[in-house]
């Protein structure tokens, strides 16, 4: 296209240019004629161009049109010479490709016996049950069910997946089509026992559900990948009122982690305590204090010297060392202390007692550490790892130190006996303001 700014061009360099080239511009007169020439040329160039796009819009719509015409005329005869002649997927790749004919493409395929590109062209002009028979006959089950499932047709889509062998992608089909008994079964079948428990407990069927749950966990142990599960198999057990079954593998996960969720709870509210010591009427457990929340330190110490206090007093009526723990800690309403008989969990057991080592009163030590530093951190968190200092707040140092050292692993480091815990509570806490009043000592 011509613009001014090329017309100026010309106007300014056109005339040396011309001289460039050759052509003697001598006079004025002779000079102004040849510019007239070059803008005459320049003018005519706009003309030819418009003059070209004319005779192909002429060519286009006359002489054009009229031999696309025939050409697609050659490309119909030639896709019907190949069906005539019986080649049938010839036939159907022009019909495809050249003439655009994607439903007589399609039949052609499938008459060729290309169900594979027949199945394609079905499913892409939306003739959906053609598609799906065009899969299967191809062998592509999966492709069919797909078919199936963009319908909404979920039953036949699970049909599809179990015929080729999809266990689980049938299951989750018949569980959208809402058939979750037939769901249940396919998720069993391809060994997926967790949705399958998941849809057995949504029927109400706890305790087959417990029991679908369990296959996947035969023959492993607790451990740090799995516990999650082992804590979901015990819980399901607990709900489905296999007591039994769910105290066993929770005092499972208790020996790999006894601070793991609520175990330990667990655990003491499914254990069977006697009937002579179960009687709470009036009393409160210590398990109880601490799951309302962390207690301020100065309560924690003189609540802790007092339990130190009655188990002093209870060796002398006889009582065995070795099951000390907040659920088997009451409380009454005038703060007496009472022991009741139930198993601690392996939190506050002491490393001796795996041994096998007969327990003394230092087995008692270590609980009483372990219950202290939970009471004033509010759990077990970082137990034997990190000082209380460091997870809690106003704590002071010498409590911390005798914390540190009543749950040593080795008994012949902690204190030897209650009395060796008093002195040092004196020694250790002169001159502090708060617990050298209560140590009672």
């Amino acid at each position: 296209m011509f613009y001014l700014d090329d017309f100026a061009y010309i106007l300014r360099y056109g005339i040396p240019l011309l001289e460039k080239q050759g052509i003697n511009v001598g006079t004025a007169g002779e000079q102004a004629k040849t510019g007239l020439f070059a803008l005459f040329f320049l003018l005519l160039i706009p003309v030819l161009v418009g003059l070209f796009f004319l005779v192909r819009f002429i060519y286009r719509n006359t002489i054009g049109k009229k031999f696309q015409t025939t050409l697609i005329e050659d490309y119909r005869r030639e896709a019907e010479g190949y069906e005539n002649s019986g080649k049938f997927v010839s036939a159907a790749h022009v019909y495809e490709t050249k003439l655009k004919d994607s439903k007589k493409a399609a039949a052609l395929y499938e008459k060729g016996g290309d169900y594979k590109r027949a199945a394609a062209l079905y499913d892409l002009i939306g003739i959906s049950g053609k598609a799906k028979e065009m899969y299967e006959r191809d062998g592509n089950i999966e492709g069919a069910a797909e078919v199936s499932m963009l319908e909404g047709d979920y039953e036949g889509a699970a049909k599809l997946y179990d015929k080729a062998g999809k266990k689980v992608d049938a299951a989750v089909v018949m569980e959208r089509a809402g058939r979750r008994l037939a769901a249940i079964r396919a998720y069993r079948e391809a060994g997926d026992y967790m949705n399958a428990a998941r849809l057995l407990e949504a029927e109400g069927m706890l305790k087959e559900a417990a029991e679908m749950f369990g296959f996947n966990l035969r023959g492993r142990k607790p451990g740090t990948s799995n516990i999650e599960d082992f804590y979901k198999y015990a819980f399901k057990l607990e709900k489905a009122g296999e007591i039994q079954k769910a105290l066993e593998v929770f005092k499972e996960i208790d020996r790999v982690n006894p601070t793991y969720k609520d175990v330990r709870e667990r655990l003491q509210a499914l254990a069977s305590p006697s009937p002579e010591t179960e009687n709470l009427e009036g009393k409160t457990t210590l398990r109880s204090f601490i799951r309302s929340g962390r207690i301020e330190p100065k309560h924690c110490f003189k609540l802790w010297v007092q339990i130190l206090k009655s188990l002093q007093e209870a060796y002398n009526s006889g009582r065995l060392s070795g099951s000390l723990c907040p659920d088997s800690i009451a409380i009454d309403a005038k703060n007496n202390i009472f022991f009741l008989d139930r198993t601690p969990s392996s939190a506050y057991v002491p490393p001796e007692s795996i041994k096998g080592l007969d327990l003394d009163v230092r087995a008692d030590i270590y609980s009483a550490g372990v219950i202290l530093y939970e009471m004033l951190t509010g759990n077990l968190e970082g137990l034997g790892s990190v000082r209380v200092l460091d997870v809690a707040e106003d704590v002071p140092d010498w409590l911390d130190e005798i914390v540190i050292k009543c749950i040593k692993k080795v008994r012949e480091d902690r204190y030897q006996n209650i009395e060796d815990i008093f002195a040092d509570i004196k020694r250790l806490s002169k001159g502090k303001k708060e617990p050298d009043k209560t140590s009672g000592a």
